[in-house]
């Protein structure tokens, strides 16, 4: 079997659906957190709350970021669930 003969499978709606929800998120907390810490020091929340395993601003931006993308996925994620569209409805003539 040739390189060329090989079959490629396409992903099921489902998966490509998580891998675009997944990236769009992902792009939105960098965006997002390039925002949020221009105008916030990471070490001022860290002095102002402490929080035990925060200890640098390199992990204040970590954390932050990561805050910002699961949210960004969980709001993505309610809008695709709330968007689902069922199609065996009965048509209009």
């Amino acid at each position: 079997m040739d390189a060329d003969d090989e079959v490629v499978k396409d992903w099921p709606r489902d998966t490509i659906k998580l891998a675009v929800l997944t990236w769009i998120s992902f792009l939105s907390a960098c965006v997002f957190s390039m925002f949020l810490f221009a105008f916030i020091d990471p070490l001022i929340l860290i002095d102002a709350y402490d929080p035990p395993l925060i200890e640098s601003r390199n992990a204040g931006y970590a954390v932050g970021f990561f805050f910002l993308w699961i949210y960004a996925w969980a709001s993505g994620w309610l809008v695709l669930r709330l968007v689902r569209r069922k199609r065996n409805w009965p048509r209009r003539p």
